[in-house]
Order: structure tokens, then C-alpha cells, then sequence
């Protein structure tokens, strides 16, 4: 009798472990059979799950999933209360094809990694240019973030924009551009000055070097120094790179700012000065976050 009752309760023992459903995509091994007789259990083995209750339980070790997630050590428990919730990203509010174009491909820029180039695309003749550059050259001076570098290029679209690509590297090359830079675009707009002669609506070169000539020499340049840089072969490669981005970033009108090699953004695209300064810290910083 004793045996009849003790081959019951084993059965009953089984069938309870055998009732937990299996993971799906795994497959369910066959327990190994005994090889020693059973002890019978000191409690009561308990009653076989509902099919809604068996997923609660871990496989491993019988604890439900809050149990799991409630059991953390007290060292986890400190690091977790005195960890701040992250701050969630503030919606941006410049939208792409409004306030700023992407490039169609990025291109390389000079910088080193971790900084940001800002690259202001202008034109000596441009009167817009003219307006745009004191403040370009405040916001560099003291309203830039310092991991931003600010790097001028002169368009090049013709033979005309090719001879003040060519002032802007001469002065770049003399070390004179901090000094004269806007000093070039007041005797342009404020001294109706050109310095490129147009002969028969044809660039007129001779003229046009005497007159650049006689300019920088009223501000210090000697002739030896014009000389040797104005047609220098470093000159003529770097307006021949000028050439060659103004058409990469689609440089179809001035003054424009291109981000990074990324990103391509104006006055008007802005909504205004201020706001072109805001759009393009806000690109930069984008591009720095994305870097780390």
C-alpha cells in the first residue's frame, strides 16, 4: 500500500515540472532517466501551473520577472539614485529645405578632427558681401563656439571673380589678409575703386596687376613682396581649388556659408543675419556631437 501511494505522489511530481512551456524557436530535451530510485520530497510538491502563469517564471531558478528586476544590490541601487535622467535632445528649430540645404555630398574639409569648419563663400564686388562681413568677422572674434574654424574662400565663376580670387590669395599669402580684407571691399563699394580693369569686355590683366600693384603699396606692400606672390604657383593652385569648390558646393550666389562640407545655408534661407549665425551654431554643434 505504502508503495502504491508513493508511485502517486512521483507522478504528480513529474507532471508538474513537464508543465512549463518552452521558449519559442527552442526545442524541449527529454529528461535523462533515472538511474537511482527517488526520494520521496520532505513538502508537498506544488500543483501545475496555469498556462497564463508558466510564462511568469524564469527557467533558471523559479523567480517571475518583477523578483528579477526587484532584486538589485545595494551598490547598483546607490549608482541608480544618484544618476540623472538624461536630458532629452531639444527639437531643433531649423528644418532642412527651409532654413539650410544639404549637400548632395559632403565634402572633405581642412580642419582637425573634433573641430567644425565654417566656410564663408563672398565676392569683392558683392555688395552683400560687403554688408555681411563686419559681422562675420565679430561673430569669429567673439561669438563663435571655440571648436569652430572659420575659413573664407572667394568664388570663382569667371575671369572676373578669378582676378579677385587671385587679391584675396595675394593678401593671404602676404600675411596682410586680417588687415586688409575689408579694407579691399571699402575701396570697392566705398571709393567706387574698382581694382579689376574690364578692356573691350575682356579682363584687361597688365592693368589690372598695376592697379592691385599700386593699391597694397599705398598699405604697405612693396613691390618685391606683390611680385613674388601674385602669380606665384601657389596662388594659381589655390584659385584653381576655389574653382573647383564653388562649383562642389553649388555656389551659384554670394554670400553663402557652408557647414562642415555638409551643409549649405544663406541670409535669406535664415530669415535674417542673426538668424543665419543661430542656424549655422546650431549645424556646427551637430556636426561636433556627431564626431564624439
Amino acid at each position: 500500500m505504502n508503495r502504491l501511494l508513493l508511485t502517486a505522489v512521483l507522478a504528480i511530481a513529474l507532471a508538474a515540472c513537464g508543465g512549463k512551456e518552452t521558449p519559442t524557436g527552442q526545442t524541449a530535451e527529454a529528461p535523462p532517466a533515472a538511474t537511482t530510485t527517488p526520494v520521496e520530497p520532505s513538502e508537498p510538491s506544488a500543483q501545475p501551473k496555469a498556462e497564463g502563469e508558466a510564462v511568469a517564471e524564469l527557467a533558471s531558478d523559479g523567480e517571475t520577472v518583477d523578483e528579477a528586476t526587484s532584486a538589485v544590490s545595494p551598490i547598483a541601487a546607490a549608482v541608480a539614485a544618484n544618476t540623472p535622467a538624461p536630458t532629452p535632445a531639444s527639437p531643433s528649430k531649423f528644418r532642412a529645405g527651409q532654413h539650410y540645404a544639404l549637400l548632395p555630398v559632403a565634402q572633405p574639409v581642412s580642419v582637425e578632427p573634433g573641430r567644425v569648419e565654417v566656410t564663408e563663400i563672398f565676392w569683392y564686388g558683392c555688395g552683400h558681401c560687403f554688408t555681411l562681413e563686419p559681422r562675420i568677422e565679430a561673430w569669429e572674434k567673439q561669438g563663435k563656439p571655440d571648436y569652430v574654424d572659420v575659413v573664407r574662400m572667394p568664388v570663382v565663376w569667371n575671369e572676373v571673380t578669378r582676378e579677385d580670387a587671385r587679391l584675396f590669395y595675394t593678401l593671404q599669402a602676404l600675411g596682410k589678409l586680417d588687415e586688409l580684407h575689408l579694407a579691399v571691399f571699402r575701396e570697392l563699394h566705398v571709393n567706387r575703386n574698382p581694382l579689376t580693369v574690364i578692356a573691350g569686355n575682356r579682363i584687361d590683366a597688365t592693368a589690372t596687376e598695376n592697379k592691385v600693384r599700386e593699391f597694397l603699396a599705398t598699405h604697405g606692400v612693396s613691390a618685391e613682396e606683390f611680385g613674388r606672390v601674385y602669380r606665384s604657383f601657389a596662388t594659381e593652385s589655390k584659385i584653381r581649388q576655389a574653382e573647383n569648390l564653388s562649383r562642389r558646393y553649388l555656389a551659384d550666389h554670394t554670400p553663402m556659408v557652408v557647414v562642415q562640407g555638409k551643409y549649405q545655408t544663406d541670409v535669406s534661407m535664415a530669415g535674417g543675419v542673426e538668424p543665419l549665425f543661430a542656424v549655422v551654431g546650431e549645424l556646427a554643434e551637430r556636426e561636433r556631437a556627431a564626431a564624439r
